[in-house]
């Protein structure tokens, strides 16, 4: 991550409430720095001014839904990347906009942000393995999957769900379908395109989302952690030991604790031994 990128991000980072488009594009803008993020702001609400007319004819909040799901997933054509679900291009904003492709997650902040301009309360849902979309109006409720082309889901549908992901039947909690802000949000992309890096070893690109992560959420232990380790592994053994030390004096009863302590002692003697 160049410093530009950096500053931009713990700057937005900083901000409360965080402005979702933003912050989605800013994670795009670590790999094109050169990435113009007015542009694609434009592009949001050029969407927007494009399905009003659709949505005025609209009376209820189910038919605005309905409506707005038309136009984005019939109309403009954009769709879940089910050939390529693993590409990182898949979580950039940017190329969701640009090739119509992306996973629930980046199809979700799409569908909220041209919601958004058209008056749609929408928020996020981290749901298990699959995010999703909730609107909310005076009448109630509506789970939204626009990864299925913004098909509405019904209580059996979800512990449907629920059932192919534990192989097991499950109750449907209310923190599963509970809303969640753009830091949540944000995290989360940082965490599918971390998985998708470290699957290919990438370890920088790695280390670059675990680094957006903790800026986003300095308090996230397993990250912290996981950045240690790969500090240590790429030795980087300075920025390894204070991430160690950190976390001892975040979590000094953690599980992990007596072994971050040798980490600390090995870290140690191997940084006196540089300088």
């Amino acid at each position: 991550m160049n410093d530009e990128v950096r500053r931009e991000f713990e700057n937005l980072a900083a901000r409360e409430p965080i402005p979702l488009a933003r912050g989605a594009l800013l994670i795009a803008k670590d790999e094109y720095p050169e990435l113009d993020l007015e542009k694609y702001i434009d592009q949001l609400a050029a969407l927007a001014r494009e399905a009003e007319p659709a949505l005025r004819a609209a009376e209820s909040t189910v038919e605005k839904i309905q409506s707005l799901s038309e136009f984005l997933f019939t109309r403009k054509g954009f769709e879940g990347n089910r050939d390529q679900y693993g590409d990182p291009r898949n979580s950039f904003l940017n190329e969701v906009l640009e090739r119509r492709l992306g996973i629930p997650i980046s199809l979700s902040v799409l569908y909220i942000e041209v919601g958004r301009r058209l008056g749609l309360k929408l928020y996020g849902v981290s749901f298990p393995t699959h995010f999703l979309v909730k609107a909310v109006d005076d009448r109630g409720e509506l789970i939204i999957d626009p990864f299925n082309e913004g098909a509405i889901l019904d209580l059996d549908q979800i512990r449907a769900r629920l059932q192919q992901i534990y192989r097991q039947p499950v109750d449907v909690h209310p923190e599963m379908l509970k809303p969640v802000g753009a830091r949540h949000i944000l995290t989360r992309m940082l965490r599918n395109l971390k998985n998708i890096y470290a699957q290919g070893a990438d370890w920088q690109r790695v280390l670059s989302a675990l680094d957006r992560i903790l800026m986003l959420d300095p308090r996230s232990l397993e990250e912290l952690l996981e950045r240690a380790v790969l500090y240590e592994r790429m030795e980087c053994f300075s920025p390894a030991l204070s991430d160690f030390q950190s976390f001892l004096t975040q979590a000094p009863e953690h599980p992990a604790a007596e072994t971050v302590r040798e980490a600390v002692i090995r870290l140690t003697q191997q940084v006196s031994r540089l300088n």
